[in-house]
């Protein structure tokens, strides 16, 4: 039998800080694409995008099972792809346009690889035999779509029906699992570089935000939070900085990742219960709306990059990071209102009339149902 649900909140409430989380990772992983991944960590950014991703999904499950008594599979699937796939579709299309044009010509594209990116298998280059793909980052895109098929169904048979805290301790065991499974791959193999980006070894960042979302979760009342002190955040982001600090291959593809997300769990605790000023500024209007661009973003970037430095090769990276910005922000907005707005609500069409609690949301309150 399923194990009593805790109160649960009606719906997903509106967090304007984790829009600023959104529009900081954002902005690690664009400067480090212009060419300061020497100084900026840009796989960082990713890995605060997955926990962050992790602890939305499983709070977005929790709720609408404390709600409705159970998880909508179908109403999750619908959500997720009107969500991802339109604007992930258009910005292939964008820089294949651009290819086509001849505009990306220093670039070499392989149809096999742009398949993979297409049907989200891009970050398992070894099946495809290629790596030449459009610029269009959907590596990482590939691994919490990965996750997204099958963590709602498991939560549903399975995690649902544990305590929260077991269920923690549940996904836990998986992230020492995928650890696992890193260290061996870098005993075993010559070239363990993928690490970075198959779903096998990288998940476990998203697993360590449903920990968070399983568990002391900030939104959900009964679970009591903790609430980090300063000195606690102050630690965190000392083991952060230390694990960029180390340079050496085997750290980075084995434990680095799992440093990183397990220290991410401080921040994001005070930043989801906290009111100072650096609550207070990831809130403010313009990391909201960054935030609310965050995705479009993220998928239009690199090919605004490549055009710049078609258009004018030998860029240095802090003009390629001023010239790059203006017309990517542009385009987000495009974006934005012609694709994402119309899709969020044709959602809240679909899926108001089930009873099915709203997605967590993007951006400002008005579109917490988006």
């Amino acid at each position: 039998m399923p194990s009593p649900t805790a109160p649960v909140p009606p719906a997903m409430p509106y967090l304007p800080q984790l829009d600023g989380v959104r529009a900081l990772a954002i902005g690690i992983v664009y400067v480090a694409h212009c060419g300061l991944s020497h100084v900026v960590p840009g796989g960082f950014g990713v890995t605060v995008f997955f926990f962050l991703s992790g602890y939305l999904i499983t709070t977005l499950l929790r709720i609408e099972r404390g709600v409705s008594g159970t998880v909508s599979l179908k109403a999750f699937y619908l959500r997720r792809a009107l969500r991802i796939l339109p604007p992930m579709y258009l910005a292939l299309a964008f820089s294949g346009l651009l290819y086509g044009l001849g505009l990306l010509d220093w670039m070499r594209v392989d149809a096999v690889a742009v398949l993979g990116q297409a049907t989200f298998l891009t970050n398992y280059p070894d099946l495809l035999g290629t790596e030449q793909v459009l610029p269009v980052p959907l590596w990482s895109l590939a691994i919490e779509e990965h996750f997204y098929l099958l963590f709602p169904l498991a939560y549903l048979l399975w995690l649902g029906r544990l305590s929260p805290r077991r269920a923690a301790l549940a996904c836990l065991a998986l992230c020492g699992g995928v650890l696992a499974i890193r260290c061996l791959n870098v005993w075993r193999l010559a070239d363990y570089s993928l690490n970075y980006s198959w779903t096998h070894t990288r998940i476990d960042a998203i697993l360590f935000g449903c920990c968070l979302g399983l568990w002391n979760n900030p939104v959900i009342p009964a679970d009591r939070a903790w609430r980090p002190k300063p000195r606690h955040v102050a630690a965190a982001g000392a083991v952060i900085l230390a694990t960029l600090a180390v340079r050496n291959p085997a750290f980075r593809e084995t434990l680095r990742y799992t440093l990183q997300s397990a220290a991410l769990f401080v921040p994001f605790s005070a930043a989801l219960q906290g009111r100072g000023w650096v609550v207070r500024a990831l809130g403010s209007a313009p990391m909201r709306r960054l935030g609310l661009y965050s995705y479009s973003f993220y998928l239009l970037h690199p090919t605004m990059i490549a055009l710049l430095l078609h258009l004018r090769p030998g860029l240095g990276s802090l003009v390629l990071i001023v010239a790059g910005l203006v017309p990517t922000l542009a385009l987000c907005a495009l974006m934005q209102a012609w694709v994402e707005r119309p899709c969020a609500r044709l959602r809240r069409r679909l899926l108001d009339p089930s009873g099915r609690p709203p997605e967590p949301s993007l951006a400002d309150p008005e579109r917490r149902a988006a």
